[in-house]
């Protein structure tokens, strides 16, 4: 049986609780942008001077993006790296935001939207993936724990400060070992030749 201590005293996870401070962060922004603005829509309605149904859209926008987004994370993260997938999915959700915050017509609002969508698909589960990587095997448990607590008491920090610290963070500590991302890449490469391009356009006709 493998002592716990040999893993303590391993680099790869030193930077564990920093590490999940910033996926936690980078999650806790798709999980409050899916009914944030929810509370708003009569408010933005009548700022915009548009209908409650066309309002919808900034919700339906969203939530249409994430969807279509989400089935093709396993294949992203392989195929760019989890690290750079995350990190470029949460500057993409936190730059849409700005940008959603100041929007001056329906449109733009919906296209923003949409645009945040594509980052935040991909976070959550690109995030708990990340983060069981960067704890040992004797404290996955911990792992869960610490994610399920960033969960629940997350939103009250707020989206954008969650993003700020999320990037700083994964640019900083989230490293992928050498042998993760070379299996990576080979099996990116053998779904990449074996992509259903024809199902992900069927797909994100039939959704929308």
């Amino acid at each position: 049986m493998t002592h716990p201590a040999r893993f303590d005293d391993n680099p790869a996870y030193a930077h564990r609780y920093l590490i999940a401070l910033g996926v936690i962060l980078g999650a806790v922004m798709e999980l409050i942008d899916t009914s944030i603005v929810n509370v708003a829509l009569s408010d933005m309605s009548a700022n915009l001077g548009v209908t409650i149904d066309e309002i919808t859209w900034v919700v339906v926008g969203y939530i249409l993006s994430a969807v279509i987004v989400l089935p093709m994370t396993g294949w992203l993260a392989a195929y760019f790296g989890r690290r750079r997938y995350f990190l470029a999915s949460v500057t993409i959700f936190t730059v849409s935001s700005f940008f959603c915050g100041t929007a001056g017509s329906l449109g733009a609002l919906v296209f923003w939207r949409l645009m945040q969508g594509v980052g935040g698909g991909a976070l959550i589960a690109t995030a708990q993936a990340i983060l069981f990587d960067a704890f040992p095997p004797h404290q996955k448990t911990v792992a869960a724990a610490i994610f399920g607590l960033g969960m629940i008491v997350g939103p009250a920090i707020g989206p954008t400060l969650g993003g700020i610290i999320g990037i700083l963070a994964t640019v900083r500590f989230v490293h992928e070992p050498e042998d993760i991302r070379t299996a990576n890449r080979a099996q990116a490469e053998l779904m990449r030749r074996n992509l259903d391009w024809q199902g992900i356009v069927c797909m994100s006709v039939g959704l929308a």
